[in-house]
């Protein structure tokens, strides 16, 4: 056998078994980046709680007082319920005049100040709130009744062992809960009520601290 003969074919044996040689290779498909959605204007707007009877482009009338009594008086516990519905959203007890003239639907009404005072005596006459001051600025909304915030604060003390209670820390150290943004004063109430069912006692009345009995 001729010599060069065999070392072409031992060479060309060689570069077809090596792998390193082999002209055709395995394609890894790449991962197709992810799009993400675009964030578009309307999702940066905050959402804005209306009544049931919408904005005032789709119910014009709703937005200015009635000049009948009959129709005013219906308007205005319309409105009423709405407003417990909307403070309690924005988990608020007292709702004033300069921030109702300036709040999300109630600034697109017509006579905005003379509104604030119908809507807040209807919630008045409905039990559910109580005028602040004469001149009947500040409006404090009942959307849950101490009684209820009483059973919340005594459940909550049980549930935590945190039986020694006043008002001052509860308003500082309890700031997430939800309790914690009542009033001072309506705090005061809660406490005393706790004391009249005797599940409390008194440590100190005017300080409004109480001792949970368990």
């Amino acid at each position: 056998m001729d010599t060069e003969a065999s070392i072409e074919s031992f060479v060309t044996s060689e570069q077809v078994e090596s792998p390193l040689e082999t002209p055709e290779t395995t394609q890894v498909a790449e991962p197709e980046p992810q799009v993400s959605e675009p964030v578009t204007e309307e999702a940066l707007v905050p959402q804005v709680l209306l009544p049931r009877w919408g904005d005032n482009k789709e119910s014009e009338w709703m937005y200015q007082i009635p000049p009948r009594d009959e129709d005013r008086d219906m308007w205005m516990n319309e409105w009423a319920d709405f407003v417990i519905q909307w403070t309690q959203s924005k988990g608020l007890h007292v709702l004033s005049v300069s921030a109702f003239i300036k709040e999300p639907p109630f600034r697109d009404m017509l006579g905005k100040v003379d509104a604030f005072r119908l809507i807040g005596n209807a919630l008045v006459d409905k039990g559910v709130a109580e005028w602040l001051d004469d001149k009947k600025r500040q409006l404090r909304v009942y959307w849950r009744p101490l009684e209820e915030w009483a059973d919340l604060v005594y459940g909550w003390a049980i549930e935590t062992g945190n039986l020694h209670l006043d008002v001052k820390s509860i308003i500082i150290q309890e700031a997430s809960r939800e309790f914690a943004s009542l009033p001072e004063r309506d705090l005061h109430q809660v406490m005393e009520m706790l004391v009249d069912r005797k599940v409390a006692e008194w440590v100190d009345r005017k300080r409004g601290a109480i001792l949970i009995r368990v």
